[in-house]
């Protein structure tokens, strides 16, 4: 497969911060935004009325919350309870995030809704839209019911006795507006969308950066437990494939990882976008393995530099020039010390 449909796998933030760091930002940021669901249950004490859209919403995020306070700590931890939380947590960002676009769409679609059926009277487009209702009786913008640009007054003659003249109003549109398409394309409508499309970028970004954290948190337990080992101390061997290592969560391995429901849920979690996102060797790795050993090893036929370790026999013949320089007097000069006569040598 060509390395440009690989599943993104940075390495740092931007290339300005690792991802531990990055991690632990975002985690951050995820308990602050839910720490709103609690604020939203403080508002039924206070008998404010929540449909069953808001009231789902608040109670997910104060879900959310506990378990980003449960799983948060484990980003520093490297044992194997923390591979699993962090694991956890990296999907739990990522669920989280595709849970609050389908809020994010049925809020805006009600949102526009609204908006269509004040410029368009009579056309009752919000039918169905769950929190529509809310959302209506809440925008103060809304009210009055009727959103005119000018209005004609029509006068007649008055019938009776008395001479006199009946004035009927009624309200005339500036023709634009009316329909949904003509309220999405408002400046303003284009404006907000344009910010959701940004933030929503953004947070795809975030999705890739912990799911990376998570990836190189598994791959560095399976290094520092593996039995067996090659250059690249990845533990490849362990599997039948050699460019796929063992999974810490395996089922009847000898690794206490992979046993009972906690087993069960880390080899779930590793089936996501692939195993080989998260156990299949790296072509960078195998690159630097291969200039490692041009440059080090002595081998591979490149022009790297070569580094000779001394051996018994250099290092032998090396003590012996030494002493036969010092005894014919071409060595370095005996060191002086202080005595009653002065500075003699020692």
């Amino acid at each position: 497969m060509p390395s440009i449909l690989h599943f993104p796998r940075p390495r740092t933030f931007l290339h300005l911060i690792s991802l531990r760091t990055a991690t632990e930002f975002i985690a951050f940021t995820l308990a602050i935004n839910k720490v709103t669901g609690l604020y939203g249950i403080l508002a039924l004490l206070t008998g404010y009325h929540l449909n069953p859209l808001q009231l789902s919403h608040y109670i997910y995020s104060l879900a959310v919350l506990a378990l980003v306070c449960y799983l948060s700590p484990a980003i520093r931890q490297r044992d194997g309870d923390g591979v699993l939380k962090t694991l956890a947590l990296a999907w739990l960002y990522v669920l989280d995030s595709v849970v609050n676009s389908v809020y994010t769409s049925l809020f805006g679609t009600g949102w526009f809704l609204i908006l269509a059926q004040h410029l368009n009277e009579g056309t009752p487009v919000t039918g169905g839209v769950p929190g529509a209702g809310t959302m209506n009786a809440t925008a103060g913008f809304t009210s009055p019911e009727h959103s005119v640009s000018q209005v004609d007054v029509i006068a007649a003659p008055g019938s009776g006795v008395l001479a006199g003249q009946e004035a009927v109003a009624f309200a005339s549109g500036d023709g634009s507006g009316g329909t949904l398409g003509s309220v999405l394309f408002e400046r303003g409508s284009i404006a907000s969308i344009m910010v959701l499309g940004l933030l929503w970028l953004i947070r795809i970004y975030f999705c890739i950066i912990v799911l990376s954290f998570a990836r190189s948190t598994v791959r560095q337990y399976i290094a520092s437990t593996s039995t067996s080992t090659t250059a690249t101390g990845s533990g490849y061997t362990q599997t039948d494939d050699p460019t796929m290592a063992e999974s810490p969560f395996r089922a009847g391995g000898a690794r206490e990882e992979g046993a009972g429901w906690r087993g069960g849920l880390g080899r779930l979690m590793l089936r996501f976008p692939s195993r080989r996102y998260w156990l299949g060797r790296d072509e960078s790795e195998e690159e630097w393995v291969r200039a490692t050993e041009g440059r080090f090893g002595g081998g591979g036929g490149g022009r790297g530099l070569r580094v000779k370790v001394p051996t018994g026999e250099s290092v032998a013949s090396g003590v012996g020039e030494r002493e036969r320089r010092a005894r014919s007097g071409t060595g370095p000069p005996v060191p002086l010390v202080v005595g009653s006569k002065g500075m003699v040598p020692q």
